[in-house]
């Protein structure tokens, strides 16, 4: 029996399953015959309309997914107002680009099982990057150095901040405040969201210390995307080193949002409510307010060790 095989045609139904499912639970119906599809394909001007149309919807539907209703602030001739993606100005702030390389990548994801090399992940657009990322569930896959290099609007940037894993001894993300005058607006107060909530994490870390036994528990935050922080096997003081880094980058980006680098006339006091809003500086105190008393009780401890060690000493010495 021969089996016609098209293709473009088998791409679009993979592409289509992992953006729903995830590349590992994507399913297509040719399956037992893609070990005699090629191991690169070339695409037509047809293929490139659909894949454009598809990538699109799916694209903006994980949008609506991640983010629901919340709104962003826009800068609309001068003065702040939020938008949200149930509104128009939301989706013509920043327009997707998808091209084939995308579609290029997701085939070689689909062919991996008979391909020897690993996709080019890196050869494509960060909206492509972004339609990847969503495929394969792994978002750590692009740094903002590159997103950032590669010019990715500030959509895809708060999609990959909302989404990506956070080692808090390397915050891919914090890279955008090295040049704090440089983010979008509709970025920024996302940014002290997600700041807020990695500290909230790391401070249930530091009662978990002081504790030093069960299970260390983040505490739930109705409406707010859960912050996925990664402290590895960092050892406190290293631990308490790195987040105190990272609340020096947030701080001096939110403290030039809100002085030389303001967009309109009023977002200032939109940085500053956002701050208040989603409580960072309280975390700061909480954090050092904890990591004091983690010292504390440290330093008696190890009174107490030091001061069993002499009486045991002493001991034997009398005994002697």
């Amino acid at each position: 029996m021969k089996v016609e095989l098209y293709p473009e045609d088998i791409l679009l139904e993979f592409a289509a399953s992992a953006l729903q499912n995830g590349s590992e639970r994507a399913v297509v119906r040719q399956a037992p015959y893609l070990k005699h599809l090629p191991r690169s394909i070339e695409l037509s001007e047809d293929f490139a309309l659909q894949w454009q149309t598809m990538i699109k919807a799916a694209v903006k539907r994980f949008v609506a997914d991640t983010f629901g209703l919340r709104p962003f602030l826009f800068d609309v001739d001068g003065y702040t107002r939020r938008f949200n993606s149930a509104d128009e100005h939301f989706w013509n702030s920043c327009s997707f680009s998808f091209s084939h390389r995308g579609a290029e990548r997701i085939y070689e994801l689909m062919m991996r099982e008979f391909i020897e090399e690993e996709p080019m992940f890196l050869v494509a657009l960060p909206d492509d990057a972004l339609m990847i990322s969503i495929c394969t569930q792994n978002f750590g896959r692009y740094s903002f150095p590159w997103l950032c290099r590669n010019k990715a609007c500030w959509l895809t940037q708060a999609l990959f901040v909302a989404c990506q894993n956070v080692p808090i001894h390397n915050v891919s993300w914090l890279y955008l405040f090295e040049k704090p005058s440089e983010v979008a607006l509709p970025l920024r107060e996302l940014l002290i969201e997600r700041c807020s909530d990695v500290l909230i994490t790391c401070n249930a870390r530091v009662r978990w210390l002081i504790n030093g036994q069960g299970e260390w528990l983040i505490p739930a935050r109705e409406g707010r995307m859960p912050a996925r922080v990664m402290f590895h096997s960092l050892g406190p003081n290293q631990f308490f080193s790195e987040v105190r880094t990272f609340i020096s980058s947030a701080d001096a980006a939110f403290n030039e949002w809100s002085g030389t680098a303001v967009v309109g006339i009023d977002d200032e006091r939109f940085i500053k409510g956002a701050m208040q809003q989603y409580g960072f500086k309280e975390e700061v105190r909480e954090f050092e307010r904890l990591v004091g008393e983690f010292s504390e009780r440290s330093n008696v401890e190890d009174m107490i060790y030091e001061s069993i060690i002499q009486n045991q000493h002493s001991g034997r010495s009398s005994t002697d």
